[in-house]
């Protein structure tokens, strides 16, 4: 039995790209369920019910008839843009902006109708003392505001964007700072910690005691290698589109295959089909994750493939390891959320994952079952897709 999880199949992703192409949103400003409070709700409720009062006289004279075809042609506009509002409502409680955010599109929103509102006032009240007032002044009035008031929901969404930029900026800050000092410091601790347990392992006369010194020592080796691979995901998370150049495959493939036996794979292939990849340096890296990261979960063949596809390059990596846990696939997928009883076991495919969405491409993970194995695994196949050059 075989599972295959792509994130090219991930719905939530295509949801959040559609409404981001809209322009509806930001990246990750998109939630699949409402959270909410009563000043969230008003901001919302009062974006829709705009929307909703200025639908009406949009869409009268469509029903009434008798319209020249300019008159048609801006009431279909002005009916257009009442419905946008209406469904922006929707959306703007649905997202994942905060409740002040969201307020503060709906103040946008406010603004535009009571300024664009106070002007045609201005304006019919001295046309009217003028002795010429102006005809059909619900037909105007009401295709200006539609339009005032969709313009300044975009400018209040593009205000709060800015905001929410402003503060992602200041986390990712402290983030940087944050680790640094943990990856700093769980370098030095396990350094000291690897070098003490080494040394009872080596004077300890009881054989269950330097037994567990070894482990000990084990462990903080492994403790300590994430502290490079905080510092890799961290690299992997950026995206640098200017950095990108064409970078070939084949190469990447034989280096990733020497660190394969390096970490004590028995067999390792390589089938490179000179592809060229748009990439950079970080792809040499989630190429190596994969391979390694095979041999230490206990795979003995670990295989290496490229293929130009045309608009991608496919690199595969397959092994015949235990396999990757179903659960753990969704995840890295983008299938299910990571919580404490679902996520992955370490950082490796983080890593390969963040490097294909900063390149611009996607993660599949194929595990194949055998029924006749003892553990229900037989292998493993990671298919890693990045533009082609």
């Amino acid at each position: 039995m075989r599972n295959r999880f792509d994130t090219r199949e991930a719905g939530a992703d295509r949801l959040r790209e559609l409404l981001e192409a809209l322009g509806v949103t930001a990246p990750d400003q998109v939630a699949e369920t409402p959270t909410g409070g009563p000043a969230r709700v008003a901001a919302a409720l009062f974006v829709s019910l705009a929307g909703f009062a200025l639908l009406i006289p949009n869409v009268t004279p469509l029903a009434t008839g008798g319209e020249p075809p300019i008159g048609i042609a801006l009431s279909v506009l002005g009916t257009v843009l009442s419905l946008a509002l209406i469904l922006v409502g929707a959306l703007l409680y649905r997202s994942t902006f905060t409740t002040r955010n969201a307020v503060r599109i709906a103040v946008w929103s406010l603004f535009g109708i009571v300024v664009l509102g106070g002007i045609m006032a201005g304006v019919l009240r001295y046309q009217a003392a003028l002795g010429s007032p102006m005809i059909a002044p619900t037909f105007t009035v009401a295709k200006v505001l539609a339009i005032g008031a969709v313009a300044h929901v975009i400018i209040g969404v593009y205000d709060a964007r800015r905001v929410r930029a402003q503060q992602l900026a200041k986390e990712q800050r402290k983030l940087a700072v944050l680790n640094r000092v943990i990856r700093h410091n769980l370098r030095n601790e396990t350094t000291v910690l690897g070098g003490h347990a080494s040394i009872i392992a080596e004077r300890a006369d009881d054989p269950d005691l330097r037994e567990s010194a070894e482990k000990v020592a084990e462990s903080a080796a492994t403790i300590g290698g994430l502290a490079e691979d905080a510092k890799r995901l961290q690299a992997a998370f950026e995206r640098r589109p200017d950095a990108r150049e064409p970078v070939a495959v084949d190469p990447v493939l034989a280096d990733a295959a020497t660190a394969a036996r390096e970490a004590g794979a028995a067999s390792v292939e390589v089938d490179g089909d000179d592809a060229v990849a748009l990439a950079d340096d970080r792809l040499a890296t989630a190429v190596e994750e994969l391979a390694t990261n095979a041999v230490e979960h206990g795979a003995d063949t670990v295989a290496l493939s490229a293929r130009d596809r045309g608009d991608d390059v496919e690199i595969r990596v397959a092994d015949d390891g235990p396999g990757i846990h179903e659960a753990e696939s969704r995840v890295i997928t983008g299938r299910d959320p990571e919580t404490q009883l679902e996520h992955a076991s370490g950082l490796g495919l983080w890593i390969v994952r963040a490097t294909a969405d900063a390149l611009g491409g996607w993660l599949a993970i194929e595990t194949t079952r055998s029924e006749d194995a003892a553990d229900g695994e037989s292998g493993t196949t990671v298919t890693l897709g990045v533009p082609a050059a």
